[in-house]
């Protein structure tokens, strides 16, 4: 595979390794970092496992967004013959040769936070998913928004276009709307944020008659909040949401935005290694798929997850 000459983020995640202890070394290969919210919860989820379990893990991540830098990560992981590969899912097509070969030479293989959505035998054969359902996150987004006002006209804004989670969760909405012969447009926002402003304020422009902005994630609801703003929108233009963070909570407690839709991303990362240390170990790992989400949080629940947010545990 080409190598691309794109900086990446190396977080290197010490469990007894400190001290020279670590029973294990698994790599975790992500196409979100730090920079993001949702993957800082991850993170803090993947360093308190391996802290707990005595493992030591590499965390591999673009620093902007990228899938041929992921691609990069992963072919680098595999070339470091980890004790146990997690990975996020985000393109099945382009990680099925690289993961094959990981699997062919031994290296057990968790899936994260995006799953293969492709039937077997096409499907890359790995241990176990950990995650949302992202197509049901979708349709539940789209039906609670459904179940509070009539959509006109909605947009989704996506801030990674080629993520395969957010095609799903673009592919739920679109589904249930569709039901309903509800017009709805994707919009690529990328995650530059003057970018995305750019193109929402234009959309909106362009389609007077829309009233809903499925958001999906922090980095797409944020620009769609400003622009709302900016042109006096507030109280025309509703506003859905995924994952979560103090500013999401705090506006779904304002009225700012309807909804955020969480997926308890910090079991993505604590189960993953849990789960990887337990199979190298004891060779246990449990049957199909751990759902750690949808859940729709609102103003009706949202004191009782606040305290979590708050603790980084959400």
């Amino acid at each position: 595979m080409k190598k691309f000459l794109i900086p990446v983020i190396l977080v290197l995640i010490f469990g007894l390794s400190s001290i020279g202890l670590a029973e294990y070394h698994i790599y975790f290969v992500s196409h979100g970092g730090p920079s993001d919210p949702f993957w800082v919860t991850v993170i803090k989820g993947v360093n308190e496992a391996a802290s707990q379990f005595g493992v030591k893990v590499t965390y591999l991540a673009p620093t902007v967004y990228s899938l041929n830098t992921f691609l990069n990560d992963l072919d680098n992981a595999i070339s470091a013959k980890p004790d146990g590969l997690i990975v996020t899912m985000i393109d099945a097509t382009a990680e099925t040769a690289p993961l094959d070969r990981a699997i062919a030479e031994g290296i057990p293989v968790i899936a994260v936070n995006v799953p293969d959505p492709r039937p077997a035998p096409k499907a890359v054969p790995y241990l176990l998913y950990i995650g949302d359902s992202e197509y049901l996150a979708g349709q539940t987004a789209a039906r609670y928004a459904l179940s509070q006002f009539k959509i006109v006209r909605a947009v989704v804004a996506s801030h990674e276009i080629t993520n395969e989670g957010l095609l799903m969760r673009t592919a739920g909405i679109e589904d249930i709307l569709g039901q309903y012969h509800i017009p709805c447009a994707v919009l690529n926002i990328t995650t530059n944020p003057i970018t995305a402003e750019s193109v929402l304020e234009a959309y909106l422009k362009s389609h007077p008659d829309t009233n809903m902005i499925f958001t999906l994630g922090p980095l797409g609801t944020s620009p769609a909040v400003q622009v709302v703003k900016n042109m006096g929108l507030e109280n025309k233009v509703k506003i859905g949401g995924f994952d979560l963070t103090d500013q999401l909570l705090n506006w779904v407690k304002d009225g700012t935005i309807l909804y955020t839709i969480d997926q308890q991303q910090y079991l993505q990362g604590y189960l993953s290694v849990e789960f990887m240390y337990f199979y190298l170990k004891h060779d246990l790992i449990p049957v199909g798929s751990v759902l750690t989400g949808p859940f729709v949080i609102t103003k009706a629940n949202v004191d009782k997850v606040e305290q979590s947010v708050k603790d980084g545990f959400r």
